[in-house]
């Protein structure tokens, strides 16, 4: 089991100091969309009379990322339709995008404000990467934030664990990825960081604390990101 801490490691200080840029994922770090995707997999799934638990979500779902597949081998599902099931999931999930309903995480739109200030772009550029198509990414943040960040979705891309989405971003950022920091929350985003030799921060939430979820570095919250702003070179 992960403890919680609210203190930023020394380690984590230091190579935030050093790193050239910085990916977060999108779902589960900056954005509290998980609980969402579950509800909108329950509604799609009612015609065949099955609902995807809690728990099962968030490690076989989320972290592990096996998604409509997996559950239909753990629970021998038989009948379901994987296209009709997806499809109504997706017309359901994007509806609650454009309803407004899914918030951000406490501190993000203060975190991505000073990440797109002209100083830190200029010394550590960042970029959102996830499975996620980024259309759906930018209807949830243009909710919050003035300012757009630079965005690459999963639109042709192999999906994490893969380690694709990560290697295109940090080439558009024109860094190398072992001086890059991601940020995640799930089994599958730290295996496609580390697969893509970037450093990888686990960032723990209500969903994932429990998961036994390996990474270098450890976080409570996006919102200790603040305090590594905060931090000088040492100081």
């Amino acid at each position: 089991m992960i403890e919680f801490s609210d203190t930023v490691s020394d380690d984590l200080t230091e190579a935030w100091n050093k790193c050239r840029a910085v990916l977060f994922d999108f779902d589960g770090v900056l954005a509290d969309s998980e609980p969402f995707f579950r509800k909108s997999w329950n509604v799609a799934l009612e015609p065949w009379g099955h609902s995807v638990s809690r728990e099962d979500y968030w490690l076989y779902w989320s972290s592990l990322g096996e998604g409509l597949e997996g559950e239909i081998r753990r629970h021998d599902l038989e009948g379901i339709d994987v296209d009709q099931a997806t499809s109504s999931q997706r017309k359901i999930y994007e509806g609650y995008c454009k309803r407004g309903d899914i918030p951000l995480f406490p501190q993000v739109p203060e975190l991505l404000a000073r990440l797109s200030s002209t100083e830190e772009i200029s010394t550590r550029p960042y970029c959102i990467a996830s499975n996620t198509p980024s259309w759906i990414v930018k209807e949830i943040l243009q909710l919050s934030l003035t300012q757009m960040p630079y965005l690459v979705g999963g639109e042709g891309l192999k999906k994490k664990p893969a380690p694709d989405i990560f290697l295109l971003a940090a080439s558009k950022l024109g860094v190398n990825p072992s001086d890059v920091l991601v940020f995640e929350d799930s089994w599958k985003g730290i295996t496609a960081a580390e697969e893509g030799g970037f450093q990888s921060v686990l960032v723990l939430n209500s969903l994932n604390h429990d998961l036994d979820i390996k990474s270098r570095y450890v976080i409570n919250s996006i919102g200790s990101i603040l305090k590594l702003l905060d931090t000088k070179d040492g100081n």
